[in-house]
């Protein structure tokens, strides 16, 4: 078996290959993905008849190369985009949702970019169903909302809707 793999170590740097690609796929460090270039360097060797030390040195060096020099250039740019870039629930409070059915201090739904969320009214009273409202905060999955301010053209008045 170690006569047949001595022989034929192209197969483990192949193996080695694969299995940190697959790490890193399941991780997304990039750190695997390192280790996975340096085994293809190793296998490369292997394949044009490198000697053992040479696999060996060039699955070293590559992936300590990688490591240093491609790994924090590649974090870089994969977290582009300012410290305090808001994600996800953090960037909701502020945004105008719609309400789609009456919503008050116990219940409610709310739909912001197609998606229907739970929602309760931050002052307690209810907002009627088709309203606009206003998000305070995120609890959850529940979205905290308020009337929004709304014109009424009509009346020429400017405030919190009727009902509200």
């Amino acid at each position: 078996m170690f006569e047949w793999l001595g022989d034929n170590l192209w197969v483990l740097w192949l193996t080695l290959a694969v299995v940190f690609a697959v790490v890193e796929i399941l991780l997304l460090d990039l750190v695997f993905l390192m280790l996975a270039a340096g085994a293809a360097a190793a296998l490369t060797t292997a394949l044009v008849g490198g000697e053992a030390w040479l696999q060996i040195a060039m699955f070293s060096g590559v992936s300590l190369l990688m490591l240093a020099a491609v790994r924090p250039t590649a974090l870089k740019h994969l977290k582009k985009g300012p410290v305090e870039q808001l994600t996800n629930a953090d960037s909701l409070p502020g945004r105008t949702v719609v309400i789609l059915e009456d919503t008050g201090a116990d219940s409610g739904l709310a739909k912001i970019d197609g998606e229907t969320w739970t929602a309760r009214s931050a002052t307690g009273v209810t907002i009627p169903a088709g309203q606009e409202a206003e998000i305070d905060e995120v609890d959850g999955a529940t979205l905290i909302v308020q009337p929004k301010a709304a014109i009424d053209w009509d009346s020429g008045s400017a405030g919190l809707p009727e009902g509200t």
